[in-house]
């Protein structure tokens, strides 16, 4: 049964858009909830844009992608798979009559990537782009990239409800900017949740809650509620049944898991009243007629990098402010509506206005493999809609390397181009290469489901639980790796279908375990393309073993002792295994790395350990090692010494060989040392600092001695000069300094330094000359009694070749400073009135010669 299109707000701009592609071949879409975006511009390009060829419009989810398909051929009179049909993972309703294919962003990408030229593609129409996942922002920077260099005929449309029109007009430009209005009608808003920071009830609780609460005020309409996934919608539609209120609604689940024939419940028209407990699939593009209230628990499983596993990961938070508006909007599409929000007003203030698209906050391996398999080199020229920060890009090719996918010049390997094929983080296509090869896929591939998913398997706190774990999993388990307690857990669950309460005396969770073991049949089939081997190991644990070491290779790690926990990793970094692995080898990855504070320390904290051999290493990566002497200084015994060792990616992996140190580095260590204040030269003294501060001197005031100065680094040279030829600081504590210094000099310069910087003064009336004291900034002191300076004239008092005048400091019989001056002619003529008439008759007993005149 067809459904005629109606009138929509989309309606009233056909004719820009049609104008704008006509003109530039790219529009930028501004429309907002219920203006018909999703269903009628692609119709408006078939009916009306002249287009011969096929129209793409890319969906964010898979269950849009079927639902638009099955609305707009409904619209067109025509069945599913003809002229509208749907392409998403593992489903495909299309054939060579298709004209509007509804499609997911990962679609879209490898089949650009694969042709750029993309023959019978005549349009493309990104539809919900403001949500930014990686695969959008790939799929229209290299859908750009063909217009640019092959297909400029190719028409580009990017529309959304919230968009950034002038960043994305920038980027595609040239471009038509297209706002279209909205139909929605007044929706009031309320918030129902605990203040900011409070502790609140389960989100399905609440929603339960504000539902039989909106029932009893008279609501009779549809209600939509939003949860983040399917465990939490499970746990509402059970919260919500148990109201008597519920009585005479459908309560229905909407999820891209589903079964097509379960979700097409959820949407379909209805004359009884419905309660449709979705994930944010029904935020945007599916619209669902009859809604009046939304219950929104303000959450999403949100796609971000998972640091302690190394990969991506789906994470519960909060949704944006953006968000919420548009999950607002649901409840006024067909009359006036309202929207409980299950949090606080506190908390909306606080949320973000936007989220962060998924190119600043995942994993880019996957992303950069596959445009590498595809001829992309140089990913800093890859016309980014949004580039990368260079940290998260540097991050992820060095994974690559690591993992084999890339060689050391960043170019793509024939093992790269092969994980590429499997879409999978790298980390888990690399292992299941390795498990194809080794014969092992079946456990590998459960492994990897294992790894991606929510715990199935954690050691309980409850004794009898406790003591069942260990008798029936743990213990017959082999010790080499905890995955094959985890697989043993998997195997448990599901001889037993999955029973909860068989699954809960063990420690199981038995949801998570039949997700595990579904996924790693689809992991197993995707693997199987890559061509079987007939190959049946001798040891299947140890091959097991083996292609979790291709998978988490830079995740290697070696006890410091044995018994210990404490390790050492790969790549300079250190850490603890933690307590409940039964691994016990010496040497072996982790699939599990996370940072933590522990006895007010930072570390990292190691998990799902798996033993690996040395001479797998070896024969598996042998351009990886590294044999190296290092010099260092050992602090306790005060020497320096030379080790050798053989490092793989800088892990040192066995203990280091002593040697003789090179002469030159041992030097260099000691000095370092000196330097630091850690060892102390006895005969580096006084009369060596002041020899120093002589040749500065010179340098300083007499350039045409060329006479270089002794600052820090020619310290450093000297006192490597006085270390050289010894190992150890008794060696060198009693060595003499002053001639190694004094050979900074040749011999003519050494004339200069006596002439133009003496190290003391003859004066007319003091018996032994007085000491001249040289400062840093250039300045030279001499200091004696006022007396001493009777009868000497002040042009003697200059050294530096005549150009420096000494500061005089003038003193009291009893040493201490009366004066100072750099003019001693015309103290006697002025300042000496004032010091005799003080001094004068202090010390009587000492000369006080008369002033003049």
């Amino acid at each position: 049964m067809s459904a005629a299109p109606p009138v929509l707000p989309i309606h009233a701009v056909a004719g820009e858009i049609l104008r704008g592609l006509a003109e530039s071949g790219r529009v930028v879409l501004s429309a907002p909830t219920g203006s018909g975006k999703s269903t009628q511009v692609p119709q408006i390009l078939l009916d009306q844009a002249e287009i011969a060829g096929e129209i793409i419009v890319l969906q964010p989810r898979r269950l849009a992608a079927r639902m638009l398909a099955r609305r707009v051929a409904s619209e067109r009179s025509v069945s599913l798979g003809e002229e509208v049909g749907y392409q998403v993972r593992f489903d495909n309703r299309t054939g060579r009559q298709t004209r509007i294919r509804f499609v997911t962003e990962a679609i879209l990408l490898r089949r650009i990537l694969d042709d750029p030229a993309l023959p019978g593609v005549a349009a493309l129409i990104f539809d919900e782009f403001h949500e930014r996942s990686l695969s959008s922002d790939l799929g229209i920077a290299a859908a750009f990239r063909a217009v640019q260099n092959q297909r400029p005929d190719l028409k580009l449309v990017v529309m959304s409800a919230t968009l950034d029109v002038e960043s994305l007009s920038g980027y595609l430009q040239p471009c038509a900017q297209v706002e279209a209005a909205g139909r929605m009608y007044p929706v009031e808003v309320a918030y129902a949740g605990a203040s900011l920071g409070r502790q609140a009830a389960p989100v399905w609780e609440r929603a339960a809650r504000a539902f039989r609460d909106a029932v009893r005020n008279g609501e009779t309409g549809h209600v939509l509620v939003f949860m983040p996934g399917a465990y939490e919608i499970r746990r509402t539609i059970a919260a919500l049944e148990s109201l008597p209120e519920v009585s005479g609604r459908q309560v229905l689940p909407l999820y891209g898991e589903l079964s097509p024939e379960a979700q097409d419940r959820a949407v379909d028209p209805s004359d009884q009243p419905k309660v449709i407990v979705a994930t944010n699939v029904a935020e945007t593009s599916i619209t669902i007629d009859g809604v009046r209230l939304v219950l929104d628990g303000g959450l999403a499983r949100i796609a971000r990098f998972d640091p302690r596993r190394g990969i991506n990961s789906i994470l519960v938070e909060p949704i944006s402010r953006d968000a919420a508006e548009q999950r607002r909007g649901r409840a006024g599409r067909t009359g006036p509506g309202r929207c409980i929000r299950l949090w606080s007003e506190a908390e909306q203030a606080a949320r973000p206005q936007r989220d962060t698209a998924e190119v600043r906050r995942v994993d880019l391996s996957e992303s950069l493999l596959l445009l590498a398999a595809h001829g992309v080199e140089d990913f800093h020229a890859f016309p980014w809609f949004e580039e990368p920060d260079a940290a998260s890009l540097e991050k992820a090719q060095a994974l690559l390397q690591d993992l084999g996918a890339f060689d050391a010049t960043g170019s793509v390997t024939k093992r790269g181009r092969d994980m590429a094929r499997l879409p999978l983080h790298p980390r888990f296509a690399r292992m299941l290469l390795e498990g194809v090869e080794r014969g092992v896929l079946d456990e590998v591939a459960k492994i990897a489901a294992i790894a991606q998913g929510r715990g199935l398997y954690r050691p309980a706190r409850e004794a009898a639980i406790r003591k069942t774990q260990i008798r029936e999993l743990e213990d017959p388990a082999d010790p080499r790796s905890d995955f094959f307690v985890q697989l043993r857990a998997l195997q448990y669950a599901h001889a037993n279908h999955f029973k909860r309460a068989d699954c809960v005396e063990r420690g199981i969770h038995a949801g998570a375990a039949r997700q595990a073991w579904e996924a790693s049949r689809q992991i197993a089939k995707m693997a199987e393309r890559m061509g079987p081997v007939d190959t049946t190991p001798v040891d299947p644990e140890s091959a097991v073993c083996h292609a979790l070491l291709a998978a988490f290779s830079d995740q290697l790690c070696l006890r410091n002792d044995p018994g210990t926990r404490s390790c050492r990793l790969v790549h300079q970094r250190s850490g603890e295994l933690r307590r409940e692995s039964l691994v016990e080898a010496p040497l072996f990855v982790a699939a599990e790395v996370e940072e933590r504070i522990v006895r007010g320390e930072a570390t990292l904290l190691i998990g799902m350990a798996t033993a690996v051999e040395m001479d797998w290493l070896e024969k598996d990566y042998p351009g990886e090692f590294i044999s190296d002497t290092s010099t260092r200084y050992d602090a306790s015994a005060r020497r320096v010494v030379a080790l050798a060792e053989r490092t793989f990616r800088g892990l040192a992996l066995s203990k280091p060989v002593p040697g003789e140190p090179d002469a030159g580095a041992a030097a260099e260590k000691l000095a370092a040392e000196v330097l630091s204040g850690n060892l102390v030269l006895k005969q580096w003294n006084a009369a060596v600092e002041k020899w120093i501060q002589r040749v500065n001197f010179v340098a300083r005031h007499c350039p045409e001695t060329e006479i270089a100065p002794i600052d820090d680094a020619a310290r450093s040279f000297l006192i490597e000069q006085i270390c050289h030829g010894s190992t150890s600081y008794k060696e060198i504590k009693d060595r003499p300094v002053l001639p190694v210094v004094q050979q900074w000099l040749d011999p003519a310069q050494l004339y200069y330094i006596d002439a133009y910087a003496p190290a003391e003064r003859e004066l007319p009336r003091r018996k032994r000359p007085a000491s001249i004291r040289y400062e840093s900034d250039g300045r030279a002191f001499i200091a004696s009694k006022l007396q001493d300076f009777y009868d000497l004239p002040g042009d003697q008092l200059r050294i530096a070749n005549g150009r420096v005048a000494l500061l005089v400091e003038l003193l009291a019989p009893n040493g201490r400073p009366a004066h100072l001056t750099d003019d001693l002619d015309s103290f006697w003529t002025g300042a000496y009135v004032h010091v005799r008439k003080e001094l004068a008759g202090r010390y009587p007993k000492h000369e006080w010669r008369p002033v003049d005149g």
